[in-house]
């Protein structure tokens, strides 16, 4: 245990009139454990609480609040929570506002006396309830209200992640040639981010990562290769070195120029708000005094995935002795790449102690979720961990009373594709155990790399089972989406042959090898055409550049053939002629917004109507819908020139689990029976009845480089791992500079007194770095596993495409093995050659141009060989055709018939209310809108407002009012911030912003953002209830359209009753039409079947 942690029973809580077991029979809560007890009834003193997966930390935190108000230690006001997202902040406060509000009822029903802060009645709390927030919303407002103390401009802009993602991308696209680093502006951009990122989370200054950089620069390329030998070169691992060194050097500049351009336009990012509530604490005395003062008690939720400056900051504010609650679990640290710090719960306890009183320590081990044989697969994989202790005492779970058996399966497969076939065999063969009616069992495969997913999709979809992939980068290996872009990629560079390559390789496209190789030939001659003129300036730089897309623009004559004899064939120059008009065509339009673009490509390739006419509730088609709601999320913050910065951002968030996430992952709510593929990292926080991990093989689970692993004498595998010298894309601090260096494996670059010495000093680092890397990997596969309610499985593929020797299983399968009973376990015959090598057929998507132009022919000349004929033809074949042929022709001359898409939008349904038929056709082939002032306008006033009341959080998509917007916008701006001030709304703080929601209206799932909910204390049918408020920057409309536009907000009420399940009668809604000062209340809303009703009318 940590020295400056205590569990002993001399702090044992005092008598008080509520206990934690009296409050949970006033509540008709089920009683608390000895462990909850422990943790409710602890002293006002700070407390260390480790928390194992699916423990009940929500609810003993909720718990303990509680317990605080209702004996009067403090007043609701006085308690402040903190943690990670704006949901979880939110189920916290409704947790434990909903608790307040039951409490002081039943004291008032049993005549009883009521707390401070509950004596105003009824479950009215306002101005009493405890304050929750995001760590980061908390550091936002800590800076903005004492920014003039420390010399900041106090009216910030807060900059979202593709915000600040454009900026920086500018920045590098826009740098001179002494840039001196071979690597893609998307690689670039991303260093940049993760650099400032880094820094900011170990409040290191970019001088002091110059002087650290150029120390070791200079040690390693001055000391002799050795002292004695022949050695003439730098070994090559102290060479990788210096390479590493000299491009992070190479990235201050543009460093410097990033941050003087948000410092310039008072703009922050998300790595900016801590980093500068911790100079607040620590420069401001008064902030730390007043913090002090108004929160007595602060809960830390999630502490393990804190990092170094958020630990200094509220250390610096609150300080030793305070009455600060850490709640965390360390063997789910899993967030190292993105700036937490495994140590943090013991930097807690040793930061938050006092001489001669020792932090509280206690425990929550009871797993309320998992089943039997789930838990203990977790708690195998997770005992090196509780060994290594992380600085606190780590207990292993325990299953709840009444827990079930559960069961763990296990299967090795032979190949990914085999591998997803038995998954979905699994997931049905677990559903079909169910009791008829029962609702089939919530389903996930979590996977450790995006590459793994295609191969999943493939095979659970061949499996008959619906599949819901979470994340952009699931999202961009779908064949329809990897096609539109791939229009897009070209269309932007003409130097994306790879890109190309996609699109006439593809099914679209199909162009055969023959017509691939003359195609090539006519580039080669393109450019040495262009060398030859090379005496012309630039010409031959010119001739190098010349690319498959450029040879497609400037197609070959029909009589050109190659120094081979051979020209392209009549098809293949029909099928590059249509492919020349789609990239010509989506050059015209690419000064259209994103989302446009998006649209766009998917017309020109015709891959929606494909799709509408082959399978209408095609997941395709949502998937399609998801990246256009992708991009025009990215697109509300964009500066100039988006596309580029676009399609850079989505080669990042591709494969890196570290990439940008600019949305948030979408809901599989839609579709209860989905299984849902999402990444162990993102899974997180989430729970099923079914999980299954696949990919478990050593490489993938643990994730290290094969090649480089090393079998020591022991027969130990040894992993290296490059860590802060790794790749440039994942820039980060040196060990030596982060707060929590000492828990961390550093490199002893001083101690090298020539490059022989210091090659071997960094393999020992790499090696030192690759047990740390491994025991992440742990934590990780501990959080995997403990996703799963009832069932387990776990899973492995010897071979996946593009392997030349199978992969052996993982380390984790043969850890668990003795707990998985033999019928349970499934080891598949591997063969000795890669089976996936061999090409499968595919389906096609669309079909080939020409196939249905020429089934018609064909059925037209059938017509017309019997049209001299009386009767029915005898061939019953022949009269199929015919049959088949004449319902083809008729089909042809009716008019199109639009599918009803299985989603809309809220502004869809009520343009498909308005008018049923325009509405469909514009679903059909809806095509890019010109952008208007009046569109631009109210996405910059939305985007200026959702950052005015809260943009803390990582999934905001705040826009940034930068010098770019025209002067006479800019006024407009100007004039809505300035009407906005002055009405009822400016001083109220709203429960949810920009909140996506969703409902159903019969088979038909909407979405949409409700701009802002607030409190509505004086409510409806005699309770506390919500107002939705939908912010309109235009003028106030006529009655009729006004009438029309409130359905959008009855929509939103219902959405809101399904997802808090506030009654309906308590839920307001209302337009505020903010340059009239005008709100709108909508009083009378359709009931749901009215709706559904008027989306068929005319």
């Amino acid at each position: 245990m940590n020295p400056s942690a205590s569990s002993s029973p001399s702090s044992a809580p005092s008598r008080h009139e509520h206990s934690a077991a009296r409050l949970a029979a006033l509540l008709e809560q089920p009683p608390p454990t000895a462990e909850q007890t422990a943790v409710i009834e602890a002293p006002l003193a700070p407390m260390l609480v480790v928390a194992g997966a699916g423990s009940g930390k929500t609810e003993t935190m909720a718990s303990r609040v509680v317990w605080l108000i209702a004996n009067g230690i403090v007043e609701p006001r006085q308690v402040l929570g903190l943690t990670f997202t704006r949901k979880a902040a939110h189920e916290l406060a409704e947790r434990i506002g909903a608790r307040l509000g039951t409490l002081a009822a039943a004291l008032r029903a049993e005549g009883l006396a009521l707390p401070r802060g509950l004596e105003r009645g009824g479950d009215d709390l306002v101005g009493q309830r405890p304050l929750v927030h995001t760590y980061n919303g908390f550091a936002l407002d800590l800076v903005r209200e004492h920014a003039l103390a420390v010399g900041i401009d106090p009216e910030l802009t807060m900059m979202s992640t593709s915000a600040s993602w454009q900026l920086a991308h500018e920045i590098v696209e826009g740098w001179d040639d002494s840039l001196d680093l071979e690597a893609s502006p998307a690689t670039l951009t991303a260093a940049l981010l993760s650099l400032t990122s880094s820094l900011a989370d170990h409040l290191v200054t970019p001088v002091q990562l110059e002087a650290h950089l150029r120390g070791i620069r200079d040690h390693l390329s001055q000391i002799p290769l050795q002292v004695e030998g022949r050695r003439r070169t730098t070994p090559k691992d102290v060479a990788a070195v210096l390479g590493a060194l000299e491009s992070r050097l190479a990235l201050l500049p543009l460093l410097e120029r990033f941050a003087e351009i948000r410092t310039e336009s008072s703009a922050l990012d998300f790595a900016d708000q801590v980093s500068l509530a911790a100079r607040v604490a620590r420069e401001v005395p008064a902030a730390s005094d007043l913090a002090r003062r108004m929160h007595r008690v602060v809960l830390l939720d999630e502490f393990q995935d804190t990092s170094v400056a958020q630990l200094q900051m509220l250390t610096d504010l609150f300080g030793p002795g305070h009455a600060a609650c850490a709640v965390g679990d360390p063997q789910q640290a899993i967030y190292g790449w993105r700036g937490a710090s495994a140590a943090s719960l013991a930097g807690f306890a040793e930061s938050f102690a006092t001489p001669g009183s020792p932090v509280l320590q206690r425990t929550l081990s009871t797993s309320w979720r998992n089943d039997e044989a789930v838990l203990a697969v977790a708690n195998r994989l997770a005992g090196p961990l509780r060994s290594a202790g992380a600085g606190v005492s780590i207990p292993e779970l325990t299953p709840r009373p009444g827990a079930g058996e559960g069961a763990c399966e296990t299967i090795e497969a032979a190949d990914e594709h085999a591998e997803a076939l038995a998954i979905g065999r699994w997931i049905l063969d677990r559903r079909a155990e169910q009791e008829e009616g029962a609702a089939p069992a919530t389903a996930a495969v979590l996977v450790r790399a995006r590459r793994q997913i295609p191969a999943l999709v493939e095979g659970l979809e061949e499996s008959g089972l619906a599949v819901a992939v979470v994340g952009l980068g699931g999202l961009l290996h779908r064949p329809e989406v990897a096609d539109v872009r791939a229009v897009l990629e070209c269309a932007h560079d003409p130097g994306r042959g790879d890109a190309l390559m996609r699109l006439l390789t593809g099914p679209r496209v199909r162009l055969g090898a023959s017509d691939l190789a003359v195609l090539g030939r006519w580039r080669d001659r393109m450019g040495s055409r262009l060398r030859r003129e090379g005496a012309a300036p630039g010409g031959q730089d010119e001739a190098e550049t010349v690319s498959l897309v450029d040879a497609v623009d400037d197609l070959p004559p029909a009589d050109w053939t190659d120094p081979s004899g051979r020209s392209l064939s009549a098809t293949g120059r029909e099928r590059l002629l249509q492919v020349q008009q789609i990239l010509r065509e989506m050059r015209r339009l690419l000064p259209l917004p994103l989302p446009d673009l998006v649209t766009a490509a998917t017309r020109l390739l015709e891959v929606d109507l494909a799709l509408l006419e082959r399978d209408p509730g095609s997941r395709a088609l949502a998937d399609l819908e998801a990246f256009r709601d992708h991009a025009a999320a990215f697109d509300r913050t964009a500066r100039r020139g988006g596309l580029g910065a676009y399609l850079d951002l989505l080669e990042i968030s591709e494969d890196e689990e570290a990439g940008l996430a600019v949305t948030a992952a979408p809901e599989a709510a839609h579709d209860p029976a989905a299984i849902t593929i999402v990444t162990m990292h993102s899974a997180k926080g989430l729970e099923w009845d079914l999980v299954a991990v696949a990919g478990l093989t050593e490489g993938t689970v643990p994730s290290y480089d094969l090649r480089r692993a090393k079998t020591d004498e022991a027969g130990r595998v040894r992993v290296p791992a490059d860590g802060w010298l790794g790749k440039l894309a994942s820039a980060a601090v040196p060990t030596a500079l982060r707060g929590d260096a000492d828990t961390l494996p550093e490199l002893a670059w001083a101690e090298a007194d020539t490059q022989v010495d210091a090659e071997a000093l960094i393999q020992d680092y790499r090696f030192a770095q690759g047990e740390e890397s491994l025991r992440e990997d742990r934590r990780l596969m501990y959080v995997a596993v403990t996703r799963a309610r009832r069932r387990l499985l776990l899973t492995s593929a010897a071979w996946r495409s593009g392997l030349s020797s199978a992969r052996p299983r993982s380390r984790y399968l043969t850890e668990v093995a003795e707990l998985v009973p033999e019928p349970f376990r499934t080891v598949q015959e591997v063969p000795e050659q890669n089976p996936l090598e061999s090409e499968r057929p595919q389906a096609q998507w669309p079909p080939a141009p020409g196939e249905p132009e020429h089934e018609r022919a064909r059925a037209a000349a059938l017509l017309e060989e019997i049209a001299g004929q009386d009767g029915v033809p005898v061939d019953p074949e022949l009269a199929e055709l015919v049959r088949r042929a004449v319902e083809d022709l008729e089909q042809q001359a009716a008019p199109p018939l639009v599918h009803s898409p299985p989603r809309l939008s809220a502004s869809q349904v009520v343009h498909q209310a308005r008018s049923p038929r325009a509405a469909a056709l514009d679903l059909l082939r809806p095509l890019p809108r010109q952008p208007s002032a009046a569109a631009a306008r109210g996405t910059a006033f939305h985007a200026w407002l959702e950052s005015r009341f809260d943009s803390a959080t990582l999934l905001d998509l705040e826009d940034l009012l930068d010098d770019g917007i025209e002067e006479e916008a800019e006024a407009d701006h100007r004039a809505l911030r300035e009407a906005f001030a002055a009405s009822e709304w400016a001083d109220r703080s709203p429960i949810a912003v920009e909140q996506e929601v969703r409902t159903r209206l019969g088979e038909i799932a909407v979405r949409g953002v409700i701009d802002a909910v607030f409190a509505d204390p004086e409510g409806t049918d005699g309770g506390e209830g919500v107002i939705i408020v939908d912010w309109k920057t235009g003028r106030v409309p006529r009655p009729a359209q006004l009438r029309e536009r409130a359905l959008q907000l009855s929509l939103y009420r219902l959405a809101w009753h399904e997802r808090t399940g506030l009654p309906l009668a308590r839920i307001r809604t209302a337009f505020h039409f903010v340059a009239d000062g005008v709100t709108h209340e909508v009083r009378r809303h359709p009931s749901r079947e009215r709706i559904a009703q008027m989306l068929t009318e005319g």
